[in-house]
């Protein structure tokens, strides 16, 4: 059995992660500053994920340490690496916007997200037993929340991974730094990384879902005043691509992609474009179908990447 670390072990994404690792022949270890969730728990976001199956080892520890990522590689002997661990937001306090109530360190999230990064490449490297890395990014390294209050722009639809990205916030930023630091340890010691640019993540313990809340997009910019393409990844979905980047051949030293499920309107995007976004519409003359305005297909061609918790499946 190949042995993989999964970090933020303890969160919502893992919960859907770890098991269908398990299911693909995996031997697992979590890793996580936040110790297992009990049946029932409740979190400031609402009721907390399932707990980890007491079959899968667990340990305590901090991205934030060298000495905790060394334990951690260590201990589970990991030659492929899940890491899902990091801040999900900016941490920096400013008037407005999505870090407007500061609720920890204002560097939390470049000092987890970006040190926490190298210093989980830096222990694995040293030990020499990770051959693949898959790492959760998010569609925000695009530039989407635009602290300078110039509209994010679109250059062409869809929007792929070739499109320019220009974070300007922490969260945007840290992840864009990220990828690179997986860059740069894939061409120098031979670690093959793969980052997914994650859209919402909907978790399917949660009572209440993003995707049964159909939305009426109203005129304005992407970005802004809605910070939303109005799309999201079933957490399934991420699981399904987790195992599908980790034994995918061919691939080059270090690969991006983002994953989509489907997008949360009723109508074809391009009639969505027309009304929420007018400034685009010589844009979107080639789209078709729902998908959304960022597209999927980089990860359906290289990956195999097929999305099947879409709500229009389950209506």
């Amino acid at each position: 059995m190949t042995k993989a670390l999964v970090t933020g072990g303890s969160g919502g994404l893992a919960a859907c992660v770890i098991p269908r690792l398990g299911e693909a022949g995996y031997e697992v270890t979590a890793f996580d500053v936040t110790p297992p969730h009990q049946p029932g728990e409740m979190t400031p976001w609402g009721a907390a994920p399932p707990p980890l199956d007491k079959s899968v080892p667990f340990v305590l520890g901090d991205l934030t340490s060298l000495e905790d990522c060394f334990r951690a590689l260590a201990f589970s002997e990991a030659e492929v690496l899940v890491h899902l661990g990091a801040i999900p937001g900016p941490s920096e306090l400013r008037r407005g916007g999505f870090a407007a109530h500061q609720s920890g360190p204002e560097d939390a999230t470049m000092r987890s997200n970006v040190m926490g990064t190298y210093y989980l490449m830096e222990a694995a490297r040293r030990i020499g037993l990770v051959k693949k890395v898959v790492f959760a990014s998010t569609y925000y390294v695009l530039g989407l929340m635009q602290i300078n209050g110039i509209p994010f722009k679109v250059e062409y639809l869809p929007i792929d991974e070739e499109h320019p990205m220009k974070p300007q916030d922490s969260y945007g930023l840290s992840k864009i730094m990220g990828e690179q630091i997986l860059e740069a340890y894939a061409e120098a010691y031979g670690i093959q990384a793969v980052a997914f640019r994650l859209m919402g993540i909907d978790k399917p313990y949660r009572e209440k879902h993003l995707y049964q809340e159909k939305v009426d997009p109203k005129p304005g910019h992407v970005g802004g005043p809605v910070i939303t393409t109005y799309q999201y990844v079933d957490a399934r979905d991420v699981a399904d691509a987790t195992v599908l980047a980790l034994e995918a051949e061919g691939l080059d030293p270090f690969e991006a992609f983002y994953l989509v499920t489907d997008s949360i309107y009723e109508e074809d995007t391009k009639s969505v474009v027309a009304r929420a976004w007018p400034d685009l519409v010589p844009l979107a003359k080639d789209l078709v179908g729902t998908d959304g305005i960022i597209s999927a297909a980089k990860a359906k061609r290289k990956l195999g990447f097929e999305p099947h918790y879409s709500w229009r499946g389950q209506k």
